[in-house]
């Protein structure tokens, strides 16, 4: 019995990582949003979002080797730099404030950013500097708060309409650094039996496999249109999450 639910969490993790790895390849986002939910609940909190960073990391790796040519490096900059630096209060945010209340409130904002994003993207501003700093504080604020840092930047990705095959292109980047800074930020790697461990990467690799093939062959009006899904998804998930969790107290 107890091999057969060590079989079937095995195949679980292998099944989320799948998904998310090829979810990440066509729209360039959601790996977090779509396998954290499973891995949080087989591993706990602590080592299912450690392990999310980590292998969205590698699945943004593995991505990036193969386009790193096609990226906007400068693009990337603006955005990246204030996330970094956004880890280091998100990090004491975290650990000082009660989680639910940290997730309902993160997630008002995205939700609120996203239908700003909409309202904003015919005015100049949508273009200007500013906004990219913006949203990479936001988000790097958020990737150590709450495991999540795609919505802000799928917020900025609308406003100032970046054309969904270079956003899918050059974000990678973007994910691999600030997933490895907020897993440093936490001071730890996961700890999974070498099945595990084989299962995840196995996944994330026919995973990327299979977005290879899908992403030139979805229009990119359908994929930006998924990008925006995953962002909602993602914030009403945390609020709904932070709800539970304050009913239950």
């Amino acid at each position: 019995m107890e091999q057969g639910v060590q079989l079937a969490a095995i195949i679980g993790l292998a099944a989320a990582v799948f998904v998310g790895a090829s979810t990440q390849r066509i729209s360039g986002m959601g790996f977090a949003l779509v396998s954290s939910p499973f891995l949080v609940m087989v591993l706990g909190p602590h080592e299912g979002v450690m392990l999310v960073n980590l292998l969205g990391a590698c699945s943004s790796l593995l991505i990036f080797a193969q386009v790193f040519r096609q990226v906007e490096y400068r693009k990337v900059a603006f955005m990246l730099i204030p996330a970094m630096l956004m880890t280091i209060p998100g990090a004491w945010v975290a650990n000082s404030l009660d989680g639910p209340w940290l997730n309902i409130g993160i997630s008002f904002m995205v939700i609120l950013a996203l239908c700003s994003s909409f309202m904003i993207r015919n005015l100049a501003m949508a273009q200007s500097r500013g906004l990219a700093i913006g949203a990479g504080a936001v988000s790097g604020f958020m990737s150590v708060t709450a495991g999540v840092s795609g919505p802000a930047i799928a917020g900025y990705a609308v406003a100032s309409r970046w054309p969904q095959a270079q956003f899918a292109i050059s974000v990678q980047l973007y994910f691999l650094v600030l997933s490895l800074t907020s897993l440093i930020a936490k001071g730890g790697m996961p700890q999974l039996h070498w099945q595990q461990w084989g299962a995840c990467f196995g996944a994330m690799v026919l995973g990327i496999v299979l977005g290879n093939f899908l992403a030139p062959r979805i229009p990119q009006k359908f994929s930006r249109a998924f990008v925006v899904l995953i962002a909602f998804s993602g914030a009403v998930s945390l609020m709904a999450s932070g709800l539970l969790a304050l009913s239950s107290n």
